[in-house]
């Protein structure tokens, strides 16, 4: 009996998204628009519910709500069935296009494909079947990638020598918590290691906080560490015949870029370069930041040495993901920003002051023109860079050419140290990847 109450209400849940996807739906859905464009006041929701008596008008705003808040994330959203949750916890037009491609045109089966994101993707460039557990997420999926949305249990889906893809819940549905740890995900770690155990390949979809080292999931696998938009949107770990020949790549989006490499750690020194006091003219320090998908899959050393071969890298306190070097060890043409490496020339050194750091900037412009902008970073909150951008961005003019100031804190043992200087980009190089 304890079943029934539950049943019943998926039932009610599935009648009300099937009728939001037929044509009958049309000006209940453009009247929940108009509502939500006037901010839904209490008399709003009162109209509706007596103009669309019967009709799912609660399920209506969802629709609208999500498809606003995914926008620009998701391709064609104006026409996709989607909730809150499941629009949250879809894979990104992006993203998905790109782990795509890597199936080729062979037949996938997407698991727990939630309302459809890396679906859409999979069915475009090949055959495709979608499976779920949930019956309104198993709709929505064949709504939006047009093929049949399966409604089962994935331990038992037979997935002998097919490919893969498998998208674990991270998310208590019935609170919006979401879950951190591997042996919370549904289905669990176990499960997932069978089912790519069975498969001849298989992707598997985590968040890009993945916990280093990485878990084993199959005897063959290599991870993608996935940042889009300069923002770490995902972690895969591709194993069996999609698996790479490295073990962990960063990829970086919408560029399509990527690096290979072994995870590895920078070694540590160089911290008494990042004293107040310490820069030398002439011997001045550079600080090296990574691109997050870098710094991410520890694959700054790799990063490093395809630029600047043997030349001097050190991390100033271990676990920073920040390095630093000194000037003269990068040869003047080499010197810039990449798409995997930030490098900014440190002009001064204080202490975690705010009084005292204004001063210095101001010290720095001297005469000359002010800076276009003034930009705090921190890593571990070592300073409070709200606050502190606040207070500097007074002796910035927008409207000028200037160079941009940067402020870097960042602790360093048991100290705070605040670096203050700009980046350094070489002709035409970008200056992306930034911390």
């Amino acid at each position: 009996m304890s079943d029934e109450p539950s049943s019943l209400r998926i039932q009610e849940r599935l009648a009300a998204w099937r009728y939001l996807a037929s044509g009958e739906a049309t000006s209940l859905v453009g009247d929940a628009d108009a509502a939500l464009d006037g901010g839904l006041e209490v008399g709003d929701l009162a109209r509706l519910r007596r103009r669309h008596p019967d009709e799912p008008v609660n399920e209506a705003l969802e629709l609208v709500q999500a498809r606003r808040k995914a926008q620009g994330r998701l391709d064609g959203v104006d026409r996709l069935l989607l909730d809150r949750h499941g629009s949250e916890q879809a894979t990104g037009s992006v993203v998905a296009n790109w782990k795509a491609r890597r199936f080729g045109g062979a037949s996938v089966i997407d698991l727990c494909s939630g309302i459809g994101g890396d679906s859409i993707a999979l069915a475009a460039r090949g055959p495709c079947r979608a499976v779920d557990r949930d019956p309104v997420r198993a709709f929505m999926t064949s709504v939006n990638a047009g093929i049949e949305g399966i409604v089962g249990d994935v331990r038992e889906i037979e997935v002998s020598n097919d490919l893969v893809h498998i998208d674990p819940a991270r998310r208590d549905e019935s609170t919006g918590r979401r879950h951190w740890r591997l042996e919370d995900l549904s289905p669990d770690p176990e499960v997932i290691r069978s089912i790519a155990g069975r498969a001849s390949g298989a992707a598997i979809k985590l968040g890009p906080g993945l916990p280093r080292p990485f878990p084993v999931l199959h005897e063959r696998q290599s991870v993608s560490i996935v940042s889009e938009g300069g923002r770490l949107v995902q972690a895969v770990v591709w194993t069996g015949s999609l698996a790479g020949d490295r073990s962990v790549e960063a990829v970086d989006l919408p560029s399509g870029d990527e690096i290979a490499g072994e995870p590895e750690e920078m070694p540590t020194g160089g911290a008494e370069r990042l004293s107040p006091g310490a820069v030398e003219p002439g011997r001045e320090p550079v600080l090296v930041q990574f691109h997050p998908a870098v710094e991410r899959a520890s694959l700054g050393p790799t990063a490093w040495r395809r630029r600047f071969g043997d030349a001097e890298l050190l991390e100033p306190a271990v676990g920073l993901g920040i390095g630093v070097t000194r000037g003269e060890e990068i040869a003047s043409s080499a010197r810039g920003s990449s798409r995997w490496i930030r490098l900014t020339g440190v002009r001064a050194i204080e202490r975690p002051r705010l009084d005292e750091v204004e001063k210095a900037v101001v010290g720095l412009i001297g005469d000359g023109p002010p800076p276009n902008r003034v930009v705090v970073r921190t890593r571990a909150s070592a300073v409070d860079a709200d606050a502190w951008t606040r207070r500097l961005a007074r002796l910035a003019d927008p409207s000028t050419p200037g160079e941009v100031v940067e402020i870097h804190g960042i602790r360093i043992g048991r100290r705070i140290a605040v670096m203050i200087g700009s980046p350094l980009v070489g002709p035409g190089q970008e200056s992306a990847g930034a911390s």
